[in-house]
């Protein structure tokens, strides 16, 4: 599969070429700048930190300009513009550093050379999804990260070995020759941006109102912040372990720039591994697991820093961490890639980096100060200790403790009250994710659906449930959509199809409103649109005896059997029209919920099948 990646799809093939030997390069200028400044200097970490800080200083600085730019214009001339800079740049650092040995105005260089990078970065991480399909994104970006990973490590060995046999100043002029090479194979990639939508066709939106979006838009989707937060962590715990790890190396361990570069090596081939381990499980990969897990990995195995573990220790623990680091890079990327609109992806991106990356410019000076007075073993522990309790976080909130507590508790109620039954489980496919799509004649009917499915769902409501105080804040916590009366809907429509394309399953009651009668109204066709561009299949079900149970002009419910059925999922492929699957939709609800009320009639007593014959007309 990697192999086929690489033979049938030109563009990426050039892309992944040009990033593994500009990678390569990377590796010589990290070790030969840390040759300059620490080793040779004497460096305890403090220096290293301002010259880390001034170079990723520009993602937060220029971050959102730099991503509207990459929506705007073509991003392959902004990569081929970076690049070209960046090489005449990288040739001259040993120049300034022989003639003046000025920290000052290295830190300088290099943040004009962070400059550079961030402008490179959103146009690179946006323009993977222009030449690949969304499909194997998550197969690119393991390729990308794990031969990236590969120059990675013999860029960092022959670094070392080469700063000790030639000095450091051919470091410098091979990464910029990388550069050359980069920005050659970039202008051979061939590109289709997806149409830009209407909203931003306008020429003459200022790059700054561009900026705005982007932002709006992330504020608006709750998901998105929430992996702009995991990236966030991500960054604080990069930036102490970065430091960290040096300080180790040159202070406890008594590494020069050979052992230095083997210890960077070593968490690079975990990140090979880790890579490589996503690679092999593209089709099984469950992306909250891999979340909480990757952190947990990073947490164990730098507290074990605390017990001062030896050279070949350290290297073994450095490895471990490294596939962590790998599975939590990747994973964040592609969920990013997958659920971005392609014309905010510029953007997105670099909003994105410019949160995580004020994030580690701030803790790398903490950092920088701590490890003046705090031993670097308690400083490891503090850091491991964060990234367990982020594991823990993810593990609570992702796989929706609170929310499985929550249905455990409701469906209890639910059988007292009701005598809640569900059938046609085994209808429904594991490990998928679908539109739950059924009748609305109560409003108990989203508990009955949330008590009979066992996996996590969420509801698309009407924008006055968001208002009614303690049910409005029950709502936006278990993640329901607001849907507006009589509009078109769009960002309720994109945030459920971001939401499916996550692998999380959406219920939706085709009528748009509670019936007054019990009885199947006219159904609006959100169904069939979000199933589309969601690309999920469609799983109908009836609720029977919540009509009786609890109508809508009731305030209080009534002791009645309520009961879930699910019917076999509608493949979306078999209806090319979208009013065709709307049809077959509501005609399996109208199956299923006749062959509940023909059910129904087998269980209860003479006098409530009276009852309900008079209910239902």
């Amino acid at each position: 599969m990697m192999l086929a990646i690489l033979t049938k799809n030109k563009s990426f093939r050039h892309l992944w070429l040009g990033q593994l030997v500009s990678s390569f390069g990377d590796r010589l200028t990290q070790m030969g700048i840390l040759t300059f400044v620490m080793i040779n200097s004497g460096d305890k970490g403090e220096k290293m930190a301002m010259v880390t800080f001034f170079t990723l200083l520009p993602f937060s600085l220029f971050g959102p300009f730099f991503g509207a730019l990459a929506d705007r214009y073509s991003r392959k001339t902004l990569m081929i513009i970076a690049d070209v800079a960046r090489a005449i740049m990288v040739v001259l650092v040993p120049l300034i550093w022989i003639n003046t040995h000025s920290v000052t105005l290295v830190v300088f260089w290099f943040f004009v050379l962070g400059s550079l990078t961030a402008l490179f970065t959103p146009a690179k991480m946006s323009i993977i999804t222009n030449i690949t399909d969304k499909d194997i994104l998550l197969q690119a970006n393991s390729l990308i990260v794990s031969t990236g990973m590969v120059t990675t490590l013999v860029g960092t060995l022959l670094a070392g070995a080469l700063i000790n046999i030639t000095g450091v100043k051919a470091a410098f002029y091979i990464n910029s020759f990388t550069y050359l090479i980069s920005a050659l194979f970039i202008v051979t990639i061939a590109y289709t941006r997806e149409r830009v939508a209407p909203q931003l066709e306008d020429v003459y939106i200022k790059i700054w109102d561009d900026i705005k979006i982007g932002i709006g838009y992330i504020k608006r989707h709750n998901m998105i912040s929430s992996l702009i937060m995991l990236s966030s962590v991500s960054s604080f715990i990069s930036s102490f372990a970065y430091i960290l790890i040096l300080n180790y190396g040159a202070s406890i361990l008594g590494q020069k720039s050979l052992g230095m570069g083997a210890l960077l090596s070593a968490a690079g081939f975990g990140m090979i591994l880790g890579s490589a381990i996503l690679f092999k499980r593209k089709d099984k990969t469950n992306y909250e697991k891999a979340l909480y897990l990757s952190y947990l990995i990073i947490g164990i195995f730098l507290l074990a820093f605390m017990f001062k573990p030896n050279f070949q220790a350290s290297l073994f623990l450095l490895f471990c961490g490294g596939i962590g680091v790998s599975v939590l890079t990747i994973t964040l990327d592609t969920i990013f890639q997958r659920i971005i609109p392609d014309d905010l992806k510029g953007k997105a991106f670099a909003v994105r980096g410019m949160f995580t990356n004020a994030v580690f410019l701030i803790f790398l000076l903490v950092v920088g100060i701590l490890i003046k007075y705090v031993p670097v073993t308690m400083l490891f522990a503090l850091v491991g200790a964060i990234s367990i309790m982020a594991a823990l976080r993810i593990f609570l909130y992702e796989r929706r403790w609170g929310y499985a507590i929550l249905r455990t508790f409701l469906r209890f109620l639910m059988k007292i009250l009701f005598n809640f039954k569900v059938s046609g489980l085994e209808n429904i496919p594991k490990k998928r994710r679908f539109v739950f799509a059924g009748n609305h004649t109560s409003v108990v009917d989203a508990v009955a659906l949330m008590c009979a499915y066992p996996g996590r769902i969420y509801f698309l409501a009407a924008e006055s449930l968001f208002k009614t105080g303690f049910w409005g804040w029950c709502a936006r916590r278990l993640g329901y959509i607001s849907v507006k009366k009589d509009t078109k809907n769009i960002e309720a429509i994109r945030t459920a199809v971001q939401i499916l394309k996550a692998g999380y399953s959406i219920g939706i009651f085709p009528e748009g409103h509670i019936t007054v009668d019990g009885r199947l109204d006219v159904a609006k066709e959100g169904v069939a649109l979000i199933a589309r561009l969601g690309n999920a299949d469609v799983i109908p079900f009836a609720i029977e005896g919540a009509y009786e149970a609890w109508p809508l002009p009731k305030k209080y419910p009534k002791r009645f059997p309520i009961e879930v059925c699910f019917g076999k999922p509608i493949d979306i492929s078999s209806s090319p029209e979208q009013e065709q699957l709307m049809a077959e939709v509501m005609e399996e609800i109208a199956r299923v919920k006749l062959h509940l009320e023909r059910e129904g009639y087998l269980r209860v007593d003479p006098d409530e099948i009276v009852k309900h014959l008079i209910n239902i007309g």
